[in-house]
């Protein structure tokens, strides 16, 4: 790990038993100084998070690095990840999202701590009895911090609003190294057809580093902020009169923050010991998003990306698909007739990073499934 000075330890102890000899040239602490002041570390505010018309294009990667390894003036080499999926996400205004679901995220008079700054598309979700349609995230951001106030969406066909009470604070304002803060977060909502879910959310932060975070294709000034975050899903059945409480194994999310980057330029997600989402800030020329289906073109295509229960396929011709996991077994496979899209159910698989593969036209695309 290099000093917080550029100037390497050994040389400025080597510099420092001189002066006794003789006087060193005032411009050899003067570049010691400028290189010092090059590794100060940052603060991350409001300034630097998302606003409406935003959008942050980043690629999906996996890696095994030692998410330990951190500190002050610390230099973080991931200049080996792979970029795999492409995505993008949206900030959209609140009074674009959906009528039913702005009364409770864009109303100061009655809702002052949800009244959204911002709202961001989610993907669909399908579970057994449950499917989750139109979701949008809304998030408000000042001074004080940035959080998550509550989400809308459509579930089993009913639109629903569901406010976070209290709200999870992501970020507290102005964050630097060494600052450390709890939030608790809760909701609940009717589900049609089923009953009731809720959820009891404590998330812990601490930023437990600061320095440089060398990418791919590019280079930032970083804080880097750990979240642990501990969920309990509770689920009432309401067919049957029971409920029971179901503890989500331990989330670590590791984020590392740039000045006016948005969104974290890298984040790492470590669930059950395991890192299941690796993400990090890339811009190509051209990119789709993890969301909508993509534009057409040549080449097979898929869809959402990442996915957690059903993948769409465009643009792959006659012949047989395959999903095979890293090892290179067999997890899923369908004949195609080259019409349409092609819909593959993937619920139930491990998360982790898959190849989806045209047996006939010879055609691979990364998947990355997430829980």
């Amino acid at each position: 790990m290099p000093p917080p000075c550029l100037v390497p330890y050994a040389l400025r102890e080597y510099l420092g038993g001189m002066i006794h000899s003789f006087r060193i040239p005032a411009i050899v602490f003067a570049l010691a100084g400028l290189a010092s002041a090059a590794m100060a570390q940052i603060t991350i505010t409001s300034a630097d998070m998302p606003m409406a018309g935003d959008t942050v294009r980043f690629r999906n990667s996996a890696t095994t690095a030692d998410m330990a390894d951190t500190g002050p003036g610390h230099q973080w080499d991931f200049s080996g990840l792979q970029p795999l999926a492409e995505g993008a996400d949206t900030a959209v205004t609140v009074g674009s999202t959906p009528l039913l679901y702005q009364f409770f995220f864009n109303n100061a008079l009655l809702y002052p701590q949800h009244k959204a700054d911002f709202a961001m598309r989610g993907p669909a979700i399908g579970a057994q009895g449950v499917t989750v349609e139109d979701l949008y995230d809304y998030f408000k951001s000042n001074s004080a911090g940035f959080r998550n106030v509550g989400f809308g969406a459509t579930i089993n066909g009913l639109p629903s609003s569901v406010q976070r009470d209290p709200v999870d604070w992501i970020y507290r304002f102005p964050l630097n190294y060494g600052d450390q803060d709890s939030s608790f977060s809760h909701f609940q909502i009717a589900v049609p057809t089923l009953g009731y879910y809720g959820q009891d959310q404590l998330r812990r932060n601490e930023v437990d580093g600061w320095g440089t975070l060398i990418l791919p294709a590019d280079t930032f000034q970083v804080l880097r902020v750990k979240s642990r975050i501990e969920r309990t899903d509770t689920v009432y059945i309401e067919q049957f009169g029971i409920g029971f409480a179901l503890p989500v194994p331990e989330i670590v999310e590791y984020k590392w923050l740039a000045p006016g980057m948005d969104e974290p330029v890298l984040q790492v997600t470590n669930m059950g010991g395991a890192n299941t989402l690796v993400r990090f800030f890339h811009a190509p020329e051209d990119i789709t998003t993890a969301v909508f289906p993509p534009a057409a073109s040549e080449g097979m295509k898929v869809w959402p990306n990442p996915a957690d229960r059903l993948i769409h396929v465009d643009g792959y011709g006659p012949g047989i698909l395959e999903l095979r996991a890293a090892d290179g077994r067999l997890v899923r496979s369908m004949e195609v007739h080259g019409q349409g899209t092609a819909v593959l159910d993937v619920g139930g698989l491990a998360p982790g990073t898959y190849l989806l593969h045209h047996a006939v036209g010879g055609k691979d695309r990364r998947v990355l499934i997430m829980p």
